[in-house]
């Protein structure tokens, strides 16, 4: 009964793409895929995937249902389902998600929280991931 709930995740239907040489400051808000292949700054939200392409340099933090790594990503990274840093990612910042997979290889820095999914709420625009980041933009 709670598989036939179980929402399915689909990285290869892009319908956003913020493209080499493309640079985005702000809050984006998506209900479909996101591939991120430039500069993104802010936050960026998606009901389903976030793919991070080896172009691509993320400052900010991610909240979607599936998240994909290939580039640069600082910031908190929150997945409803599933967190992918493939070999050539490089992580810096927390990870909340119930399913973790980590190439050989991947740089990554900070904190894996893994809870089974229902059990994880996702953080609020309004207030930091992590209790660490609220402490040091008090400094």
């Amino acid at each position: 009964m709670l598989e036939s709930r179980k929402k399915s995740y689909n990285e290869n239907k892009v319908v956003t793409i913020i493209g080499p040489g493309t640079t985005v400051t702000g809050e984006i808000q998506s209900e479909g895929t996101i591939r991120i292949e430039g500069l993104v700054s802010g936050r960026v939200q998606c009901a389903d995937s976030i793919v991070v392409q080896e172009s691509g340099q993320v400052k900010a933090d991610l909240i979607a249902g599936q998240v994909i790594i290939s580039g640069q990503v600082q910031g908190n990274v929150y997945a409803q389902d599933r967190l992918e840093i493939t070999a050539g990612g490089k992580l810096i910042g927390d990870i909340t998600a119930p399913r973790v997979s980590i190439a050989e290889g991947v740089l990554f820095e900070g904190k894996c929280q893994m809870k089974p999914p229902g059990q994880l709420k996702p953080p609020t625009a309004d207030k930091p991931a992590s209790t660490e980041e609220a402490s040091a933009a008090k400094k």
